[in-house]
């Protein structure tokens, strides 16, 4: 017992540091932090590296036990958080002493958002932190202006589905590309209002600024590029029709710079945009819970669709978006049985703990009800949107939006999955699912017989 104490409180080998960090780090660099690569996604899909940061986490866990383990990556402090309710300790303790804000996050964001929220100095972030708030209407199942975002979701999901529809046998299917088109156009209706659906250059601009900041700050910023964007922004803002995001009471006035706090409205709506696809591969999945998610997006027509929020919120519990949560700590830190330095980086697997089958019976499973009944909610470490005071603010809005164009979707007509993957189930779904690689059709035969 005296050993294994020991062996604790030393921490990992080099040999364990090293399979840790090929397992947790090297594949969130591969598929982009900021910016999804399809290669990179193909990879973690193809090599099983999903189920493979379950299982690596899981066994050091056992040898090491529930304490933050501390690892050293190119000269940086980080520590792997492997217990639940540790990560209830980091994100309730935010901002103080776990800053959101570390060195990553903000030479990434610099590259399109230097002056937004997250990276805004601390004492002003409670500030900006309200403005948001307001904004979005955290807290608000139904936002106020649910009824305009409705009506865009039900404006781009029907010209999708008409230009699908006259594409023919050969051109109509929904793939990523098309499918991220008219999501893109739909955040830009929500944020800054209708003039904004086709202004595809503002998208463009933020999404090559993007990639650099995949690097985060080992790529110097493109200033010419961010000027650019954040002019375009800055513009729609001020032209923002009155029932936008951008227009809404509480949003930051001019000398805060509020083109910052819009592009990153934008920038967390291409997340939203992978989780809603990965939505329609749960809603055309087998079983009576798909089934019944489907009914109330054929039959509802209020603003009120709580299945179809809740597969959103799965959807991303399932296949997060956001891979890896970092907290770092602002001064020394004591655990269970260990100490660690300040300025180190706590890293939250989210993928670790939305799957651990040890603690959620539910964890590979299609289970919408876990939002409804209050499991998702009491389990710590199961955090599609965050909470605590740096959680998204967008967490109520995002899946009423998607609920709104899911709806739409499915009032297209039947609509079957036709890539090559087998089709999913309830039970036993897969550790990854590559967004890049889904196809969808309202025309041909439903893949495993399955049909809308």
């Amino acid at each position: 017992m005296q050993n294994e104490s020991h062996h604790k409180a030393n921490g990992t080998n080099p040999g364990e540091t090293l399979g840790a960090l090929s397992s947790v780090l090297l594949p969130v660099v591969a598929r982009g932090a900021v910016v999804r690569r399809p290669v990179g996604e193909a990879l973690a899909t193809a090599t099983g590296g999903d189920r493979r940061l379950i299982s690596t986490l899981r066994a050091l866990r056992e040898r090491h036990g529930d304490d933050p383990l501390p690892l050293s990556y190119t000269g940086r402090r980080i520590a792997l958080v492997l217990a639940a309710e540790d990560v209830r300790v980091l994100l309730r303790g935010t901002p103080d002493p776990f800053s959101p804000v570390g060195a990553e996050k903000r030479g990434a964001l610099a590259h399109f958002q230097p002056h937004g929220a997250l990276v805004f100095a601390q004492e002003d972030r409670p500030r900006r932190r309200e403005a948001n708030e307001q904004a979005l209407a955290l807290g608000r199942t139904i936002h106020p202006e649910a009824r305009t975002i409705a009506a865009h979701a039900d404006e781009e999901a029907r010209a999708l589905v008409a230009a699908l529809r006259n594409a023919g046998s050969l051109g109509g299917v929904l793939d990523w590309a098309r499918f991220s088109r008219t999501f893109d156009a739909l955040a830009r209706r929500v944020v800054f209002g209708a003039f904004a659906a086709r202004d595809r250059r503002t998208t463009d601009l933020l999404r090559r600024l993007r990639a650099r900041a995949n690097r985060s700050y080992l790529s110097p910023v493109d200033r010419r590029t961010r000027g650019s964007f954040l002019d375009r922004v800055r513009a729609d803002v001020d032209r923002a029709d009155p029932d936008a995001l951008a227009a809404r009471p509480g949003r930051p006035c001019s000398e805060e710079r509020p083109e910052d706090q819009a592009a990153h409205w934008l920038f967390a709506f291409d997340s939203a945009a992978i989780a809603t696809f990965r939505a329609l591969a749960l809603l055309t999945s087998q079983g009576t819970t798909a089934e019944t998610a489907r009914v109330e997006g054929l039959t509802q027509d209020g603003l009120d669709l709580p299945l179809l929020r809740a597969t959103l919120r799965e959807s991303v519990r399932l296949w997060p978006t956001t891979l890896m949560v970092i907290r770092e700590s602002l001064r020394e830190t004591t655990w269970r049985e260990r100490t660690i330095e300040p300025g180190t980086a706590f890293l939250v697997m989210s993928g670790y703990f939305h799957r651990d089958a040890s603690r959620l019976p539910y964890a590979d499973s299609f289970e919408p009800a876990i939002w409804a009944d209050g499991r998702a909610e009491r389990e710590p470490a199961i955090l599609p949107f965050g909470y605590g005071p740096a959680g998204c603010p967008g967490r109520d809005l995002v899946p009423m939006t998607v609920s709104f164009f899911l709806r739409a979707l499915l009032r297209g007509g039947p609509l079957h999955r036709v890539d090559e993957a087998p089709p999913l189930r309830r039970h036993e779904l897969p550790a990854s699912l590559d967004h890049f690689t889904l196809r969808f059709s309202y025309q041909g035969t439903a893949q495993g017989g399955i049909d809308l």
